[in-house]
């Protein structure tokens, strides 16, 4: 690893392997150096940005911090991920209200 000096835009140390595209070779190689499934970069990448998103965190900032070029590469993350359409269909008001959420209630009881 190369530290980085006080000038430097990371935080963290960069691998140099990382900085030439090898991402995916080096985290393929550690996973099954710990005895763990290896894990497609991509994937892990792409469950990375799923999340962020699903958790609100804007789809320009998301696009900014995994590398993705333009946002519509990115949309791809957003519209498979449903963030997009998240709570749609809320005003839809299925639950009878009279009821709370998580109480049972009886079939016979109802019909009654």
């Amino acid at each position: 690893m190369v530290l980085q000096n006080k000038d430097s835009a990371f935080v963290l140390p960069r691998l140099k392997k990382w900085e030439k595209g090898e991402q995916a070779r080096e985290l393929r190689m550690f996973l099954i150096g710990i005895g763990l499934e290896p894990v497609r970069f991509h994937d892990l990448r792409a469950s990375w940005a799923t999340i962020l998103l699903s958790k609100g965190v804007e789809p320009i900032k998301v696009m900014k911090m995994g590398g993705w070029k333009d946002m519509k590469t990115m949309m791809i993350y957003v519209r498979k991920a449903g963030v997009d359409i998240k709570g749609a269909t809320d005003c839809l008001d299925f639950h009878d209200t009279c009821y709370t959420l998580g109480k049972v209630v009886s079939m016979d009881t109802v019909r009654s």
